[in-house]
């Protein structure tokens, strides 16, 4: 029963399996009643002609539109009409099938799995073979019709099962991405406070540094911003705290923009010389990084030291005349 539920991803395929299957069955009814009612031949090719129709849209439709459990739906509510359709024409409209069926559909559909649908399936075929052998005299085992209104009960079991079995599961991987996205939350939440708390302990240190210093932690946030950097941007450096690099019109422009790429690509700066207009007035920058890491081998982010540089440093020497 495993197995056959790990085949699951492939909707499109088991769809066009449950229903080539259901197809068959009501061809071989159509074929049966023929036999018996040659003057019905041309209503039978109809009805033949249009399920066969159905299964164009397999051949056009992708598979993500078959992953979609209401495009299932659809296709369970069209094989059902097609069935009872099927039965009214084929003069097999009795009681006990019609009972059975529905019951088959139903308690397949709590099953919520394709294995028990077939364990229903069974339970349900034994008691439609009883009621028609508690009903009739003579009792045929071996009549065309009576197999295949036990097949066509597994066909009907196999595809409710399996109609439940997408719905429960669409749900399951939606409350499964809800609980990652609490996990990562919160992992995120973690690691930014132990960066801030072990950035705490090097803050004097940091601001006694005569050079720039930024500390960001590992999911682009600054986390604090010396006195020096501050300076250096003549900015008031609290106002530069708990900014988020990517972020649209980020106070940092061009050189926030430098950082969140080095932090993307897990690259260290060394020497990098970035000019820009910083508040109307063209300057230069130099940016060095590297990863920080706690005692404990924790990795909290990443610290920047910004200083400013003149316009001419590290400019290319303009190539001999010839």
């Amino acid at each position: 029963m495993s197995d056959i539920q790990q085949a699951t991803p492939q909707v499109k395929k088991n769809l066009f399996l449950i229903r080539a299957l259901l197809a068959v069955i009501l061809f071989c009814f159509a074929f049966f009643f023929v036999q018996t009612h040659p003057d019905q031949k041309t209503t039978a090719i109809i009805f033949a002609s249009l399920l066969a129709a159905t299964f164009i849209p397999f051949y056009f439709l992708t598979e993500a539109k078959f992953e979609q459990v209401h495009f299932q739906y659809i296709v369970f509510s069209m094989d059902f009409v097609f069935l009872l359709v099927g039965l009214y024409f084929y003069d097999h409209m009795e009681t006990n099938l019609l009972i059975t069926i529905f019951l088959t559909f139903f308690i397949s559909a709590i099953s919520q799995s394709i294995g028990r649908s077939i364990v229903v399936a069974l339970a349900v075929t034994g008691m439609y073979l009883y009621l028609i052998y508690f009903k009739s005299d003579v009792f045929n085992y071996m009549d065309p019709i009576l197999m295949l209104s036990c097949a066509l009960l597994f066909v009907v079991a196999i595809h409710s099962g399996y109609l439940a079995y997408r719905t429960v599961q669409g749900e399951k991987e939606l409350i499964e991405l809800a609980k990652r996205a609490n996990l990562l939350s919160e992992k995120v939440k973690e690691g930014d406070q132990m960066a801030l708390n072990y950035a705490a302990s090097l803050r004097n240190v940091l601001d006694s540094l005569p050079i720039g210093a930024i500390a960001v932690s590992t999911e682009g946030s600054t986390l604090f911003v010396n006195a020096k950097a501050g300076k250096i941007l003549d900015m008031n450096p609290k106002s530069l705290t708990n900014v988020y690099l990517n972020m649209k019109d980020s106070p940092f422009g061009d050189i926030g923009d430098l950082m969140a790429q080095a932090i993307k690509k897990r690259q260290d700066l060394k020497k990098e010389y970035l000019d820009t207009n910083w508040k109307n007035k063209k300057r230069r920058f130099r940016l060095d990084s590297s990863a920080g890491n706690s005692p404990t081998g924790q990795a909290w982010g990443t610290l920047f030291i910004l200083q400013e540089a003149s316009l001419a440093e590290n400019k290319p020497e303009p190539a001999p005349a010839k």
